[in-house]
């Protein structure tokens, strides 16, 4: 046995896939849609139950600078994509890290891939 709760794993995985349903808004303005998982700006997802029953979520955040004005639309969105897939989370807690580490480095393959594809983009004329 592997010693992994299945149910645990598909909540995590259906939240970790909320999440990435939120794009970046500065990658929007430039027309690049890459979600926060993608971007990776979600650095950890734990679901716990509370002794009263409740199932409580908590995200760590990041923003790809300290001075990101975003910080109230992500943890709206994450709340709202978060209730559509898991209904059964009563409540979402919403951790931010420190801003300035990040980096593209950061990112996961698809979410290069697509600021690749933008990069070599011909221009719009």
């Amino acid at each position: 046995m592997s010693g992994v709760d299945p149910a645990a794993a598909d909540l995590r995985a259906r939240l970790l896939s909320a999440c990435n349903t939120v794009y970046d808004p500065c990658g929007l303005g430039v027309g690049r849609r890459v979600g926060i998982v993608d971007m990776g700006l979600v650095r950890d997802v734990r679901a716990r139950r509370e002794p009263d029953g409740r199932l409580r979520v908590t995200l760590d955040l990041i923003t790809t600078g300290p001075f990101c004005m975003y910080t109230p639309f992500f943890e709206q969105s994450v709340r709202r994509e978060i209730g559509r897939v898991a209904p059964e989370v009563d409540d979402v807690e919403v951790e931010w890290g420190e801003s300035t580490d990040w980096s593209e480095a950061m990112m996961t393959e698809h979410g290069r891939a697509v600021l690749r594809i933008g990069r070599s983009a011909a221009p719009v004329r």
